[in-house]
């Protein structure tokens, strides 16, 4: 997706660049390269990070006690409590230990599959 996107964007570079034989040329068609470029780099890279970093606080603001949460750490836990910013997780019995919101990576959803074919 990204070497599309580079050729895409060479591709824009240089139609905008060439000059007709007369020489000329606006003095905003300079300028419509970069406008074109950075709203390709928006489309592509901010934006998607933007919604994932969105999603994230999202996620994090939703917790509840009893969730089982994966720490960024690669350890799963079931949250006791918490407060603003720490959060304290068990992670087996009679261990439980105290670790920052951030450092949660994502909730731990279990779907129960149905069987639909025996009836």
């Amino acid at each position: 997706m990204r070497s599309y996107l580079f050729l895409l964007i060479l591709l824009v570079a240089q139609a905008c660049t060439t000059t007709s034989e007369d020489g000329g040329g606006g003095g905003f068609g300079g300028f419509l390269p970069l406008i074109i470029i950075m709203a390709l780099l928006w489309l592509v890279l901010l934006r998607p990070q933007q919604r994932r970093a969105k999603n994230r606080r999202e996620m994090l603001s939703r917790l509840e006690v009893g969730d089982e949460v994966l720490m960024s750490s690669g350890v799963y836990g079931r949250i006791a409590s918490f407060d603003e910013q720490t959060v304290l997780v068990d992670i087996a019995d009679n261990v439980r230990i105290k670790v920052t919101r951030d450092s949660i990576a994502e909730r731990i959803t279990y779907h129960e599959w149905e069987d639909e074919g025996s009836d």
